[in-house]
């Protein structure tokens, strides 16, 4: 099993930051590794989605659902896709109407022993700059 998890004050606020997480069809704009990115369905709380990461060439598809408290905490879990195991979470601390910690952890496991040779590395990579990615859009969209 590999794990990551990484905790940042951010220059923007725990409701902004939520909202680009949640965004997830944006994701193949910001996030080099995600090819294409949709929601499938969504309540008040919870949503799926479909993910087609690139690594390297390799298109995998994944299915998640994704559990939320509005503006607080993402829970993201696999539905199906090339993974034995995933589950991430993001949380939103508010420090003040500009700033907030974010807290993001990751664990996963590829099912295939090959692609997990090809693409541990690859996935371990985009998920040690995760909170930068989403740090750096959030500048962006303050800006345009």
């Amino acid at each position: 099993m590999h794990c990551f998890e990484e905790s940042r004050e951010i220059g923007c606020s725990a409701a902004e930051m939520f909202a680009i997480v949640l965004d997830i069809e944006d994701y193949p704009q910001f996030l080099p590794w995600v090819a294409d990115a949709r929601i499938l369905s969504r309540t008040e709380d919870e949503l799926s989605a479909e993910l087609v990461a690139d690594f390297s060439g390799m298109r995998q598809t994944f299915r998640t659902v994704d559990r939320f408290v509005r503006n607080r905490m993402i829970e993201i879990r696999l539905l199906d896709g090339p993974f034995r195991f995933l589950e991430s979470l993001w949380t939103f601390e508010v420090i003040d109407d500009h700033r907030c910690r974010v807290h993001f952890s990751i664990e996963f496991e590829f099912s295939n022993r090959v692609l997990s040779l090809v693409a541990t590395p690859l996935f371990q990579s985009a998920c040690k700059s995760m909170v930068h990615a989403f740090e750096q859009r959030a500048a962006y969209l303050r800006t345009s």
